[in-house]
Parts: C-alpha cells; structure tokens; sequence
C-alpha cells in the first residue's frame, strides 16, 4: 500500500528529454526515512499517462498526492491530473515546487487543490504526512505547519514561512523508486540540440547545492531561496559518485547546480576526488577573475564542459538585467575554455523589458562572433517570460504585462508558441526558433527529417539576413503536419 503518491509531469513534446525529477525524489527520500511508503510517477503530460497516473491512485488511495509543478508548460497536465484524482478519487491533493512558492494564493483558487508547500518540502512533507496520518485533513489540524498554504471555509491562509534547510547532507534522491537509466544520455546531445555530444560518456545530472547569491532580474532564485546559498558537504557528495558509479555504471557527472562554484574551495575539494570527466555552469565574471590557473586546475579534474549564461551582447542589457558581468568576462571566459580545450556552451536570453531591437541584433552579433570563436551556443536564444517575485517581473508589468490570473494561463509554450509581450519588438518572436532550427546538428530523430533540411536551409539564411518576418516557412510546415496528424487520427478512428 502507498502511504504518499508523488507525480511529476512534463511537458508533452515528442523531443522533449527527461531530465532527473530531483524535488520528487529527494522528497520521497525524506518520507521514507519516517516509514512512509511512496509512489512516484514521472512522465510526460500526455492524456494516457494521465489517465494511468488516475487509474492507480483509484485502485491505492494514499494519505495524499503530492504534484511537483514549475511554471510553465508542464502546468496544464498538472492541473488535469489534479482535477481528475480529486473528482474521482476524492483524496488531499497538494502542490509544491517553484509556482506555488511565488503565487501561492492565486494557486489555491484552483477548486482541486487543498494544500500547497511553500520553498523546500523535505521536512513539511513529514510534518504533513505525519498530520493527515494521525489527525486528517482538518484545517485546524495544519494551522501549526510551517511554509503550507491552505484553506479553510473557502479562505486561503498561508502559515509563516519554514527556515531553510542548513543540512543537506542529511537527503539523497530516492533513485530506487525510478528507472534510473531512462535518465542516464549516453551518445546524444546533453544540454541542447546544438551542444556537445556526449558519445562515449553514460552521464548523469546531479544537484548538490541550493539557491545562488546573485541578483539576476529574471531568476527565480530572487523570491524562493532569497538569494540564499546551501550546499552538501564535498564528502557527501563524492559518496553519492560512488554510489552512481558502482550502481549504474555511470562514467561521467553533470552537476546541474544553480552555483556549483559558489563555494571555489568546496567545488574544487569535489572535483579534485570524483576521478570522472564532468560539467557544470559557470558564472563569466567568476572565470574571468580567476583566470588560467584556475581554469587549468579545471582541465586537470577532468573538466569536459563548462555551461555560462551569457544572456545578452548589449552591456546595457546586462545592466538591465542586474546580471553584474561584463562583455569583457564573457570574451575572456570564451577565450579560457577555448585555450584550455575545455567546450564551452553559452545561454542567452533576449526581450526583457527596456530592450530594444538594436539590442537584441548586438546578442545575435555576439553569438555569431563566439559560434566563430568555437563557443557551443545552446538552443534559442531564448525568449524572456516573467516569473513572479523577481525585479524584472514587476519592470514587465510597468512595461504593460497583465499577469495571467488563472494557473492555466501560466502554462505558456516556449519558442514561438510563447505570448510576446506588449513590450517586445514582433520581429523577435522567431528568432530562437529560427536560429535552433539552423544550427541544429542531429535531425534524424523528426518524423520527416528532409523536411528538416529544407527549413534548415531557409533559417539559415533569416539568420544571416535577420529578417524574421512572414513566417509562412514556420506556419505552412506546421500546417501540414498538423493536418497529416489529423488524417491519420481519423484513420485509426475509422478502423476501429
């Protein structure tokens, strides 16, 4: 019998690739260490796992369900899922991860949800089980539980927040209660459509701090760990290596960190001892600063790939952005990496408030100049949405932004799908489609992959010219295949 039934839902792209559900997972560790039996359930968001998902927590009613969400597309599968448990099974449903944390009252309106966990849910999780075990649902009964949100008499209250968590050590993922080699990405492209690939290395993600220190306008980091910085110890870190390698067969790490160099001494202590290649995410000024020794020291661990967020080629977006680097720190960076061997992949972001369209020709130049250089440069650009609690949420607003109102309209596409907002100049809206489909390496994988070439061919030269205007190579591709998709839905009805 499960006590506690976990999910996660993706979002439902046919590419979309699976990435570690690490909140879940560290979160049925911590029951599991109170006696707790749990369920977890991590796939994409398509209308068959959702009626499975369903289907189990009819046939085993556990004490809750518990649904990791991240604002964005993977919203509207949650929400469906949530939905149906609640009006067929009836059981407590509770919401935690990053967009309950920052809207936790507008989450509650939502008629299916009875709890929300504010920030990290490995001890409110406990204290939660532990509740509904011996007292049940009863909003008497959760008033004393910090960081939760819930209602009572159709009125939301939200309980004072829970201090952070000082000792990670005490938590690992739960990777027993999943198929672990679904998330193991041996010969493919990690990272990005158009990043480095991982051919001989059977690699795997690994999340050994919280929080970063930094302002950026744009992360949600701002509002939910308040620029709070926590990590593991080195010593549990190596440990949990061993642990991957010896039971997994895993040859190299992927440290998904928010700051893994946060902490220079401890990153290093860890890299100087897991004897495996590995790559992590880098800040430009932080590599800038500490220059070829450093950068060496990194070649000699085995470092294969470094990961930056460069986000912008205009300085005075960078500022905009409160992202406290310089172009010069991004140059420099690119240059180290470059001189060291090391392959360096660069993120950046485009259409943040105050941005103008000779602001964002400066990003595309820049990347053009790195991508010259040897600079691996993720998919997108990509284009800005405002999370909640951060400053340039509040700047978009100014800027004429109407915040959606209902957790459905938080659950926007990415790429050209996203809404553009008021401020942003409509040219934009294509341009990390256009430039991902362009530079895209591997297209084997898509259904008509002469297709593929074709508008590969077209983006290329909308790159180089930077129009992005008439779509009509985005819209009429997607047509048909939109309607191939019907004709053959239709057929299969027919047959039945």
């Amino acid at each position: 019998m499960a006590d506690v039934f976990l999910i996660k839902l993706e979002p439902d792209y046919e590419s979309y690739s699976m990435a570690p559900p690490f909140g879940i997972l560290y979160l049925a560790s911590s029951l599991e260490g109170e006696g707790f039996h749990v369920k977890l359930f991590h796939e994409r968001g398509t209308s068959e796992n959702i009626q499975a998902i369903v289907d189990r927590v009819r046939m085993n009613p556990p004490l809750f369900v518990g649904v990791s969400t991240f604002t964005g597309p993977s919203l509207l599968p949650s929400l469906i899922v949530s939905s149906k448990i609640k009006k067929e099974v009836g059981v407590p449903v509770i919401w935690g991860g990053i967009h309950p944390t920052m809207l936790p009252e507008q989450t509650l309106r939502e008629d299916c949800l009875d709890m929300v966990v504010l920030g990290e849910g490995e001890k409110t999780i406990i204290d939660l089980a532990n509740t509904l075990a011996d007292k049940g649902p009863h909003p008497a009964n959760l008033e004393s539980i910090q960081g939760i949100g819930y209602k009572e008499n159709g009125v939301i209250r939200v309980t004072s927040s829970r201090p952070f968590i000082a000792h990670l050590d005490h938590y690992s993922p739960a990777w027993h209660l999943l198929d672990m080699n679904r998330y193991l990405r041996q010969g493919d492209y990690f990272y990005s459509s158009i990043g480095s690939q991982m051919a001989t290395y059977k690699v795997a993600g690994m999340i050994t701090s919280r929080g970063c220190p930094w302002r950026c306008g744009y992360c949600y980091n701002q509002s939910v760990n308040k620029r709070h910085f926590r990590a593991q110890s080195a010593e549990k870190v190596v440990k949990e290596i061993e642990f991957l390698k010896i039971n997994y067969g895993v040859t190299a790490i992927a440290f998904e960190d928010d700051g893994f160099f946060t902490n220079r001494d401890r990153a290093l202590s860890i890299i100087r001892k897991i004897d495996l290649p590995w790559s992590s995410s880098i800040r430009a000024n932080d590599l800038a600063r500490w220059g070829e020794k450093f950068i060496g020291e990194l070649k000699a661990c085995n470092c294969f790939e470094l990961r930056i967020g460069a986000e912008s080629g205009s300085q005075r977006v960078l500022d905009l952005m409160e992202k406290d680097i310089s172009l010069g720190d991004i140059y420099q960076s690119a240059e180290l990496c470059l001189k060291s061997k090391i392959n360096l992949l660069m993120g950046f972001m485009y259409g943040v408030p105050g941005e103008t369209w000779s602001d964002m020709l400066k990003t595309f130049q820049l990347i053009d100049e790195l991508d010259n250089m040897g600079v691996t440069i993720a998919s997108g650009p990509a284009l800005f949405f405002p999370y909640p609690g951060t400053p340039l949420y509040d700047r978009a607003i100014e800027k004429g932004f109407h915040p959606p109102q209902r957790i459905k309209d938080w659950s926007v596409q990415w790429g050209p799908k996203q809404p553009l907002l008021p401020f942003v100049d409509r040219r934009a809206r294509f341009v990390g489609y256009y430039r991902t489909i362009a530079f895209r390496k591997e297209i084997r994988s898509f259904r008509f992959p002469f297709l593929v070439r074709i508008l590969k061919s077209f983006a290329r030269i909308r790159w180089k010219t930077r129009f992005f205007s008439f779509p009509l190579d985005y819209y009429i591709p997607h047509f048909v295949l939109k309607l191939v998709r019907a004709l053959k839905i239709g057929r299969l009805t027919d047959n039945q």
